[in-house]
């Protein structure tokens, strides 16, 4: 049986433990008003991007192609029918740290599935968060290659992020002539719950935005392509800016329900074992008059 000593330093351990998720809890929930302000105004610029993107893509596309059976720059970006089927991109994107429940561990699950899916192929990884980028460098697979990570950047999420991360994707994508680049991470919902989500993120698809579109007759100066080249990699950035605010968002709020229920279960135990205390310590008091009764028996006898 457990002394009374050691029952009482588990007590205050526990206690400490209980303290710091408390206080972990509560800059959670202080940071995640503004990761949500962020968020919630980083969306309709993104949406907008795609907007003015569709509304240029079949013009583009109903340009004139190679004559040497190749494909145009727009082509490879929609269409990419010249890619090498055997060389594929992943953006995996996870915290920095763990105590966030199950938040990294389902990204790193649906990763690892997909990573056995493709085993067959050449796979160019883009890694965003330690955890993430740990796990994939444990692997060890020969038909991984990192391409690019970044760790470090969470809860101060940044638009240079995103313009470093749009970058090398879209370098990787065009001089490597991949067939699609998946991207991989976990969408702000609520504070209760998160939504994982795998989604191809190139080339592009646009078939969330459904709209009716007529032809405007603008002139475009320099001209409808460089509009569109210069578009389209502010497109790609801006929507990984909105991305790694989602799930910056969806992090802080998996640390924060995570802390909570760690801190309830934490005082679940303190109250457990206080009970165990009693018991222990009223054990322990009539032990010492059955002790006493006995030796003043023993004197009279």
């Amino acid at each position: 049986m457990e002394s009374l000593r050691d029952i009482r330093q588990n007590i205050k351990a526990i206690k400490s433990t209980q303290q710091i998720m408390q206080t972990m809890k509560m800059i959670s929930n202080a940071r995640i008003r503004k990761a949500q302000e962020a968020m919630q105004n980083a969306r309709p610029f993104a949406q907008k991007m795609l907007e003015m993107v569709d509304d240029l893509k079949q013009d583009i596309l109903s340009m004139p192609q190679p004559q040497d059976g190749s494909e145009s720059w727009a082509g490879r970006i929609f269409i990419n029918k010249t890619a090498n089927p055997n060389k594929i991109g992943l953006i995996v994107i996870t915290g920095d740290k763990g105590l966030t429940g199950s938040f990294n561990a389902v990204i790193l699950r649906s990763t690892l599935a997909f990573l056995r899916e493709h085993k067959d192929k050449e796979i160019f990884l883009f890694a965003i968060g330690k955890k993430g980028r740990d796990f994939l460098n444990r692997l060890k697979m020969k038909n991984l290659h990192m391409t690019y990570e970044s760790v470090g950047i969470f809860p101060k999420v940044s638009y240079a992020h995103a313009e470093l991360l749009g970058e090398a994707v879209l370098k990787t994508f065009l001089d490597e002539k991949l067939a699609s680049v998946t991207l991989i991470y976990n969408d702000f919902k609520s504070l209760a719950s998160q939504t994982l989500r795998q989604i191809q993120w190139l080339p592009f698809d646009f078939e969330q935005i459904q709209q009716e579109r007529e032809e405007s007759g603008f002139l475009f100066e320099p001209g409808m392509l460089t509009i569109f080249k210069l578009l389209v990699p502010r497109l790609l950035k801006a929507n990984l800016y909105r991305v790694l605010l989602e799930s910056q968002a969806a992090n802080l709020a998996a640390t924060m329900n995570a802390m909570d229920a760690a801190s309830k279960n934490a005082g679940e135990l303190v109250t457990a074992l206080g009970v165990k205390l009693n018991k222990v310590r009223q054990a322990s008091i009539t032990n010492e008059i059955l002790d006493i009764v006995n030796g003043a028996e023993a004197l009279n006898s």
